[in-house]
């Protein structure tokens, strides 16, 4: 009997020790045995799922159908949600609690997060209606789970509070965020991957997941322009509930689609050249995830840039028909990477808490999009059809925050901007020979400064430059001129577009900040010759 086969099969008291000797399908697509005291079927994810110390939460008679259920169950969810229930009952056997005793319920509810809870009533509920296993929680006991109020999260909603590390971004936090992208992406410093992850969470708002689902065949260039197409999360049964069932289809900027191009270009190139005749990447790339799961450097013989592109699973040909849930990244290696990002060198410094700013928090960006939308003046249609949800009460919230009070929030913060956000972190340099790259015609930059980078550089020159850690401006320069220049385009672009015209304020701050060292600087140096 083949493998397959033998998983099929439902076990029975006689048979279960050889069931659960028996390899299983996990629902990336790899297989793993029960029997094994890890289960780790999923070589991209950082969560293994150890149940044996799990299994002793129940009595004895029922710890190998509690290990089956949870075998069953890997076929049904992703590895991380199996490992998060694991530790549950790991923690309730270490506290006596037993998951089938309707009298623990209560402290199973006050003991675990509403999360960790949530998690074990749907797996208990999935237990109960398997019915391939001869022992299963009574349907009582699992109405009781369910019925079982569930303890109230906070009234402090982020949203309205404007919380500094949970609510929306204000418009100088987003425009610190987004110089630091295009600054460090153009200066190779961030993954193409990490880049288009972070801009399109600012552009649309989307949950993490909505995002993870993505192919690069979701980016469409047709009659009516350009447009991205995205997948929803949350969705019922009813309403077309599953990986990839339910899309709605959005605006993209023309850029930001060509970018995507060459990004699948070079994605191509290396999954021919990784997986030679492993299947037609030709025409498999459009079922290609833009966000790919990848073997774990710290795993294996691999370093950080010579990971493959994609984790080597062997039925790749199943892309050349349609995107497979299994070839995505999981949540835990997107939260590394936004980790990773926080702590990277000159990362945007909140003015409201003095600390990087929080992007692990994903649901940030949906809480930007939705005040920025409000405060634009959108209705709550409009805004629940952005913020794809399926009603409007969701909304309403947004309606609460006033523009004039972020506002206020910005101009309380205007006096410290400079030393908090530190706009510029260039050098001030006083003469041409001593700054890097000055002996070089092509890093001039007009008789303002000198480029400190060796790469080539998009930056509109010389305005954003202003805002680069490469940035070289002269001492004896007159940088009030490009301010002035600065101050006018901001005019003219807030004139049709408010937002994008938002986007000067911290490249002005970063000019107002040379100008200003550059005359404390002369100013110490006429002292100290004065008194020479």
């Amino acid at each position: 009997m083949s493998i397959e086969i033998e998983a099929l099969t439902a076990p029975t008291e006689d048979t279960l020790d050889d069931w659960l000797d028996t390899p299983r399908p996990a629902r990336c697509g790899e297989y793993f045995t029960p029997t094994m005291p890890m289960w780790n079927p999923n070589k991209a994810s950082t969560d293994k799922v150890n149940w044996q110390t799990a299994i002793a939460c129940v009595p004895s008679s029922w710890q190998r159908w509690l290990q089956a259920a949870l075998a069953y169950r890997m076929a049904e969810v992703a590895q991380g949600t199996v490992a998060l229930v694991v530790s549950v009952l790991s923690r309730a056997a270490h506290a006596c609690l037993d998951p089938l005793n309707e009298d623990h319920l209560i402290d199973f509810r006050e003991r675990f997060s509403i999360t960790e809870f949530s998690n074990l009533v749907g797996f208990m509920v999935f237990w109960q209606a398997c019915e391939a296993l001869e022992r299963r929680p009574s349907v009582t006991l699992v109405d009781a789970y369910k019925d079982l109020p569930r303890k109230k999260r906070s009234k402090n909603d982020p949203i309205l509070s404007l919380d500094p590390e949970k609510g929306p971004f204000t418009q100088e936090e987003q425009n610190a965020l987004h110089y630091w992208l295009h600054e460090q992406f153009c200066h190779e410093n961030l993954d193409p991957e990490h880049y288009l992850y972070m801009r399109l969470l600012m552009i649309y708002g989307q949950r993490g997941c909505q995002l993870r689902m993505m192919v690069f065949d979701d980016f469409i260039k047709c009659e009516q322009g350009y447009k991205i197409r995205i997948y929803w999360a949350k969705q019922r049964e009813e309403d077309g509930a599953g990986f990839r069932a339910k899309s709605e289809t959005f605006n993209l900027d023309e850029d930001l689609y060509n970018t995507i191009q060459a990004y699948q270009a070079i994605i191509l190139a290396h999954l021919k050249q990784e997986y030679p005749d492993r299947a037609d990447w030709d025409k498999a790339i459009k079922n290609v995830p833009l966000f790919r799961q990848k073997i774990d450097p710290g795993c294996g013989s691999f370093s950080r840039w010579q990971v493959p592109v994609l984790v080597d699973y062997p039925d790749f040909k199943a892309l050349e028909v349609a995107p497979q849930a299994r070839f995505h990244a999981p949540t835990r290696s997107i939260k590394d990477w936004l980790e990773r990002m926080e702590r990277m060198p000159g990362f945007p410094i909140s003015p409201r808490t003095h600390q990087p700013l929080k992007v692990t928090r994903g649901h940030r960006f949906k809480h930007t999009l939705g005040t920025d939308l409000s405060n634009a003046g959108l209705d709550e249609l409009a805004m629940a059809r952005a913020l794809m949800h399926k009603n409007t009460r969701s909304v309403r919230k947004y309606r609460q925050i006033s523009a004039e009070l972020m506002a206020l929030i910005d101009e309380k913060m205007s006096d410290h901007l400079a030393l908090v956000v530190s706009a510029f972190t260039g050098t001030i340099v006083k003469e041409r020979d001593s700054a890097k790259n000055g002996d070089r015609e092509d890093r001039q930059i007009e008789d303002l400064a000198v480029c400190g980078t060796d790469a080539l550089c998009h930056l509109d020159a010389p305005f954003s430059c202003y805002t680069c850690s490469k940035f070289q401006p002269l001492l004896d320069a007159d940088h009030s001129v490009v301010l002035e220049r600065m101050e006018r385009r901001r005019a003219q672009t807030i004139a049709t577009d408010k937002t994008t015209g938002a986007i000067w304020n911290r490249a002005i701050l970063a000019c107002r900040k040379v100008i200003l060292d550059c005359r404390a600087m002369l100013e110490s140096s006429n002292v100290g010759e004065g008194e020479a």
